[in-house]
């Protein structure tokens, strides 16, 4: 698992609280499933799945960062 912050309205939050005590799980536990119910990220799950060492899929956000840096001294 990956930790990650996000930043929400205080409405969508007490959604989620309310939907997290209904289903007796954590909040995290409610977000991860509504996202992997969402028709966009399945589709981009598969696609990760089907080719998981290909492309960008397979390269870490924060080294991309300074490759960026790099490319645009050196062009």
């Amino acid at each position: 698992m990956e930790k990650i912050s996000v930043s929400i309205s205080p409405e969508l939050h007490s959604a989620l609280i309310r939907a997290s005590l209904d289903s007796g799980t954590s909040v995290s536990r409610q977000i991860e499933t509504y996202l992997k119910e969402h028709p966009v990220i399945m589709r981009y799950i598969n696609e990760i799945r089907s080719e998981p060492d290909a492309g960008v899929y397979a390269a870490n956000p924060k080294r991309l960062k300074d490759s960026k840096k790099s490319l645009a001294v050196s062009s």
